[in-house]
């Protein structure tokens, strides 16, 4: 029987492989304006926490950012994010493993639409793990409605839908909420720890 990381990096080469329409959105390029406008950064380092399609890191990257990728698979990467250094990382473990330097950490972490993929148990040990690499903090966006694409694999890929108070309480449990916003159908907030 497979891990649930296995399954879990099987499910997202199938969907990247497999759905084509899956890589047209890039959270991760759009919310790029607004991790610049919250966080007043214009330069650094910056880990993509599950990257997706690499759009975003490409986005940082063109926006003067020292950037690293990792994701479970780097199936989905387009072909300017294959160029980037990339990690394979499983989000619920440690991430230490290569942080730049020896262990320093990176300026900011930067993960957009990544957490309601999470299975909801690992929700929070993700951020602890995020926030032990992140020097600056964490900027996160979560998506608070179910997707549409699992429909295509049989199974949802947003397995940790909450609304914004949710996740607002849940991060202040783990680090400390500097900045948070309901963008309706989404969330944002920047957390670093206490």
């Amino acid at each position: 029987m497979p891990s649930l990381h296995d399954a879990e990096r099987e499910t997202y080469q199938t969907i990247w492989g497999g759905v084509s329409d899956y890589a047209t959105t890039a959270p991760g390029e759009r919310f790029l304006p607004l991790f610049l406008h919250v966080t007043g950064s214009t330069r650094g380092t910056v880990l993509d926490a599950g990257t997706g399609s690499g759009k975003g890191a490409v986005a940082l990257r063109q926006a003067g950012f020292q950037v690293t990728l990792c994701d479970l698979t780097d199936e989905g990467l387009v072909p300017e994010a294959q160029t980037l250094p990339f990690k394979t990382a499983c989000l619920w473990q440690s991430l230490k493993a290569f942080a730049p330097l020896l262990g320093r950490k990176w300026d900011w972490v930067y993960c957009t639409d990544v957490l309601e993929h999470i299975p909801p148990q690992f929700t929070m040990l993700v951020i602890s793990r995020l926030l032990e690499v992140a020097r600056k903090g964490v900027f996160l966006t979560v998506s608070v409605e179910p997707d549409v694409f699992g429909l295509w694999i049989g199974r949802p890929l947003h397995q940790t839908v909450q609304p914004y108070e949710w996740w607002k309480t849940s991060l202040s449990e783990v680090g400390e909420v500097i900045d948070a916003r309901d963008l309706l159908n989404a969330a944002m907030f920047v957390v670093r720890r206490r």
